[in-house]
């Protein structure tokens, strides 16, 4: 496992190298122009190309570890195969600025009905009794599937407002899911886990603190995708992991996707997939950090931001990580995840009587 982490990580980082350094001399690696925004906070012209290596060196990896038959199946060949829409939904966005949000939408979904087709990734309990029932109605465990994976694709990219903020984060929730799987001896979720860990670690040196090159959509969307491939996975396999531990790992970028979507749609009346500028991570950088640190040096602000959003991933993945298999616990701890996050997000606003909506 660890050499393939290894081939993971250097051709992550030296393909991300490489991209930075050619994009000096290649205008189109450097696409920020197209892109600029609401979440917009950085001044030099950066590379948002950041997800390319990382696939690169995801599927090298994974496919060197299944030609040597270690712990992968046959079906898991398929995966980079499976993940390759939903990475280049975000990797065309990433480049030309043009591809619409249904049609990102669109390509992620044809991943996640590929992957429930092809590999056999399937909801099947969510450890509610009443609703368990249903959801292993085959159409209905269909529908939720491809809902869940399309779900925490765009999760990981929302997130992704600051310099190693989503990395992190990502790289956090990978190996909650690793330790867990490899408590139970499967070998197979581990070293995927593992390998995109080391994958993302290649890209988060370059990336952080200082922002040398972006993760992009197709690097958030591909990250995600391979997230919700294992949580649901490992739920499947092992019976003994409650279905809860899949929800609570995610729960920070989930829930941030529920509330965005919340403000947007109940708040604001307008469309769900509009960009704003006023996500946790943001209000936080424009309100709470820039109290600590003044308005001086914003590149200091902006690493510094994600260290913050770090600790509150850490408040769904350290619990999930302990409570792996005790469904009352994790149900408390993800009530209590929400609550938190709610509080701290309009106790951050009334600092500034920051108003949302005009």
């Amino acid at each position: 496992m660890i050499k393939y982490a290894a081939i993971a990580f250097f051709l992550s980082f030296f393909l991300n190298v490489l991209i930075i350094h050619f994009s000096k001399k290649i205008k189109i690696l450097i696409t920020d122009h197209l892109h600029i925004g609401p979440q917009t906070f950085h001044v030099v012209p950066t590379p948002r190309i950041g997800g390319f290596a990382i696939f690169i060196g995801v599927s090298i990896a994974l496919l060197a570890a299944y030609l040597r038959a270690e712990h992968f199946s046959h079906n898991f060949a398929y995966l980079i195969l499976i993940s390759l829409p939903a990475f280049l939904a975000g990797f065309l966005e990433d480049l030309t600025g043009k591809l619409k949000p249904r049609i990102r939408i669109l390509l992620i979904t044809f991943s996640a009905i590929l992957a429930y087709l092809v590999i056999n990734i399937s909801i099947t309990r969510l450890d509610i009794p009443f609703i368990d029932k249903f959801i292993q109605i085959s159409a209905l465990s269909f529908l939720f599937t491809v809902f869940a994976l399309v779900g925490i694709s765009n999760a990981i990219n929302i997130i992704d407002g600051f310099n190693g903020l989503a990395s992190m984060v990502a790289m956090m929730i990978f190996m909650a899911i690793a330790y867990v799987a490899y408590k139970l001896g499967d070998y197979e979720i581990t070293s995927i886990c593992v390998v995109s860990t080391f994958a993302l670690l290649g890209f988060f040196l370059l990336n952080y603190p200082f922002g040398l090159i972006f993760l992009g959509d197709g690097g958030a969307y591909f990250t995600g995708f391979l997230i919700g491939i294992c949580s649901i996975l490992l739920v499947k396999k092992h019976s003994e992991v409650s279905a809860w531990f899949a929800l609570l790992v995610n729960i920070y970028p989930v829930y941030e996707t529920i509330f965005s979507i919340y403000r947007r749609k109940i708040l604001a009346k307008r469309s769900a997939m509009e960009p704003d500028g006023i996500h946790l991570h943001t209000i936080f950088y424009k309100i709470l950090i820039k109290k600590l640190l003044g308005v001086d040096k914003p590149e200091y602000r902006n690493p510094t931001t994600s260290v913050f959003l770090w600790v509150l991933n850490a408040f769904g993945v350290v619990p999930a990580l302990i409570f792996w298999d005790n469904t009352k616990i994790l149900i408390l701890c993800s009530f209590i995840f929400v609550v938190l996050y709610t509080y701290l997000y309009w106790k951050i606003l009334n600092l500034k009587r920051f108003k949302i909506y005009k």
